[in-house]
């Protein structure tokens, strides 16, 4: 005869013709419980399943979901709880910890990666402005000492200071107006020079980094955009999830959030000047950026439909499908280009209401009526006719 093996809150359980033969209780832990229960369904093997299986014997068991075991311990779990001395109370909170638990493991299993190259692009950008910001400072600070000093790069900049310091030590210095900087004061611009450059090398591991984790995590995308603005793109939806549940046309304008507000504030008010922005973070790709004006808006729905395919494949498959994707895109791209479009032609304003004409263009006949200033410079009334 077979013996079915079901699993329950409190225990596994060998059932022979509807009537339990053998089982093992389980230790009142609903994290290890979640645990155990999840190895069950998952087909793997725990202690005290194999344990059951030794008391069990020669016989031959049947431990799928389906078998008759799982939902006779599903029907009648209250029941055999109160027959091995578990108390209802007890059998209530204990259900209710191994919600939790599994609650918890199954979060844990669905948290991806895209979370952490939010963070990882937030803070390179972060890391952007205190740089900019510090190189700035340490170019005027430096030039105070060495203003002939030409250097546009601030990385370059900042690694010819921490490594040469005092400007003799450099190798093209002839002559300088700049001040004098002592002994103490080379060594401070020369450590804050240092540390500075400590930052931009982070910078570069960072960006190796986001590198990596967007070809691992989001490849099709990545393809797309590049690491970079692929991880800027993800960074303004929040969530791989949300950018692949994102419309094309939402997708196209992320990033432009300000202008958005404008028009329809603009729209509102009944203005004919309101204008909806093409495009967002996308108009930093070199496909849009590069091309004329009259394309830009063409390409950029080209490319975000692209891209809201490549996020979806990304999320609910992450199959590599990159190659198809470009060379699908690339083509579109040129008959995009190929087709001719005409500039808009500027509208002429046609404006029916009746002209005001201004004191000039009135005869002498016409001064009379009041549009005149007089000696004391007040306007005189307009009388209506």
């Amino acid at each position: 005869m077979v013996v079915n093996i079901g699993i329950c809150p409190i225990g596994v359980f060998g059932l022979k013709d509807g009537k339990i033969v053998e089982f093992v209780l389980f230790e009142m832990d609903a994290s290890e419980i979640a645990k155990k229960m999840e190895l069950f369904e998952k087909g793997e093997s725990f202690e005290d399943l194999d344990e059951l299986i030794l008391k069990i014997g020669d016989d031959e068991v049947d431990r799928s979901l389906q078998n008759p075991a799982m939902g006779y311990l599903k029907k009648n779990l209250r029941m055999i709880a109160i027959g091995k001395g578990i108390q209802p109370v007890v059998l209530n909170k204990l259900l209710s910890q191994i919600g939790i638990s599994k609650s918890r493991q199954s979060i844990k299993q669905k948290e991806r990666k895209d979370r952490v190259i939010v963070q990882v692009v937030s803070a390179v950008s972060d890391l952007d402005k205190i740089l900019n910001t510090m190189t700035e400072r340490l170019r005027e600070w430096f030039g105070l000492h060495y203003p002939e000093l030409k250097i546009r790069d601030h990385f370059k900049l900042v690694k010819r200071i921490a490594k040469y310091g005092h400007r003799k030590n450099w190798e093209d210095f002839k002559d300088s107006v700049g001040a004098e900087f002592s002994k103490e004061d080379t060594e401070i611009v020369k450590s804050y020079a240092e540390n500075l450059a400590n930052f931009y090398r982070q910078r570069e591991k960072m960006e190796k980094y986001l590198d990596k984790t967007t070809k691992e995590e989001i490849p099709n995308l990545r393809a797309m955009l590049g690491g970079t603005l692929a991880a800027r793109l993800l960074s303004k939806a929040g969530t791989l999830e949300r950018l692949a549940k994102m419309p094309s046309s939402k997708l196209q304008i992320l990033g432009a959030e300000k202008s958005v507000f404008r028009f329809m504030k603009e729209k509102k008010q009944g203005l004919k000047t309101a204008k909806i922005p093409k495009f967002g973070i996308l108009f930093t790709h070199p496909d849009i950026s590069g091309s004329p004006k009259s394309y830009q808006g063409k390409i950029a729905r080209l490319l975000s439909s692209k891209c809201t395919m490549a996020a979806r494949i990304d999320f609910y498959s992450k199959e590599d499908k990159s190659a198809d994707m470009i060379k699908d895109y690339q083509k579109k791209l040129a008959e995009t280009l190929a087709h001719k479009v005409n500039p808009k032609k500027p509208e002429q304003k046609t404006d029916s209401s009746p002209k005001k004409f201004s004191g000039q263009s009135r005869g002498k006949s016409d001064r009379g009526r009041g549009n005149f200033r007089g000696r004391s410079g007040n306007r005189g009334r307009r009388f209506k006719r």
